[in-house]
């Protein structure tokens, strides 16, 4: 199956919204743009399921009865575990109050880490955002608005339980973000390194360049805190 990277923006929001804003088969808010088997249109897959496609173990026929029928719009399938919100999530990092309205909570060395925005509709899922480094330290963007962007296998996608964990091949590049409910987000373990400036974030504590700290990102505010 294909990567569809060229595609414009008006055919990007209509198969997000035939798939249900997630992947068809997990209902995974992470995912890429995906040309079906036989050229029979377009899908969204997470990286998890889109690799076993690849690996042979879903079959095109799967592919197109997944398409067919989203998960996320099956009468049994639970939202409250998955960032389907409408607004901004609160966020838990660094050992401050629970972050409100806050997009951007950090930025390192000028790069926005995590972006958070709400959905361009209603009933879509909140779009993520996420910058790293690579093993030289130049910034590589990982996720774009929940696109997950890495074709070269340079880094890994997991979800397990409430968990999207974001992991790089090489070196110890890591972003774990649990999903405490549709609007509560926690950033259970942030660790990269960009231009030489090196930052490590976990619900209780921030460490900027080896200095840990408790309780400086900002709330209500564009960007919580440049490091």
């Amino acid at each position: 199956m294909p990567s569809l990277p060229d595609l414009t923006e008006d055919e990007r929001a209509a198969i997000r919204q035939a798939c249900g804003f997630a992947c068809v088969r997990c209902g995974v808010t992470i995912y890429r743009y995906l040309g079906l088997p036989e050229g029979r249109g377009e899908t969204l897959m997470c990286p998890t399921c889109h690799g076993l496609v690849e690996e042979g173990r879903l079959t095109p026929a799967q592919v197109q009865n997944f398409h067919a029928n989203p998960v996320v719009r099956q009468r049994h399938f639970a939202r409250d575990r998955l960032p389907f919100s409408s607004d901004l999530p609160h966020l838990v990092i660094g050992g401050s109050r629970l972050l409100r309205d806050t997009p951007i909570p950090l930025t390192l060395d000028g790069e926005p880490i995590l972006i958070f925005a709400p959905p361009r509709r209603g009933n879509g899922a909140t779009r993520i955002s996420l910058r790293m480094g690579a093993p030289d330290g130049t910034p590589v963007q990982v996720v774009d608005g929940n696109e997950w962007l890495p074709r070269d296998g340079s880094w890994h996608f997991l979800q397990r339980g409430d968990r999207y964990s974001m992991m790089a091949a090489r070196g110890d590049g890591i972003a774990i973000l649990r999903i405490v409910s549709r609007n509560r987000i926690a950033v259970e373990h942030l660790r990269t390194t960009i231009r030489g400036r090196r930052l490590e974030a976990t619900p209780d504590w921030l460490a900027i360049d080896g200095q840990r700290h408790v309780g400086r990102i900002a709330s209500g505010t564009l960007i919580g805190l440049e490091c």
